[in-house]
């Protein structure tokens, strides 16, 4: 699970906008003390104000987008070809055919684009 963590949050951190860290609402620190979630705050290689679920089962990862970041709450990411086929129902602006992109080489996610 931690080099998927890895590899997710590299091809995430590279393929999305970098947005200055602020206070948040709700804050990093709720996500840090629950083991459930590995936030950028805590070192993960995530963008910031991201928090990756590591309890995300199947083929489709939750990560949580907290706030000054505009593009959350909620974003999905999936190594799966066929996730870009399926609707994006948390961010149907994400892809101008509502369905999900691939924001690096084999990643595709449910997130507004940068």
């Amino acid at each position: 699970m931690k080099r998927v963590v890895i590899t997710v949050g590299l091809a995430l951190a590279g393929a999305f906008a970098i947005v200055p860290v602020a206070n948040a609402s709700p804050n990093p620190e709720t996500f840090d003390a629950n083991p459930a979630w590995f936030c950028q705050s805590e070192g993960a290689p995530l963008p910031p104000n991201h928090c990756l679920n590591t309890k995300s089962s199947g083929d489709t990862l939750n990560l949580k987008v907290l706030e000054p970041d505009p593009r959350g709450p909620q974003e999905s990411a999936s190594f799966n070809p066929k996730a870009d086929a399926r609707p994006c129902p948390h961010d149907p602006d994400a892809d101008p055919d509502g369905t999900w992109w691939e924001a690096a080489p084999g990643l595709y996610v449910c997130h507004h684009r940068p």
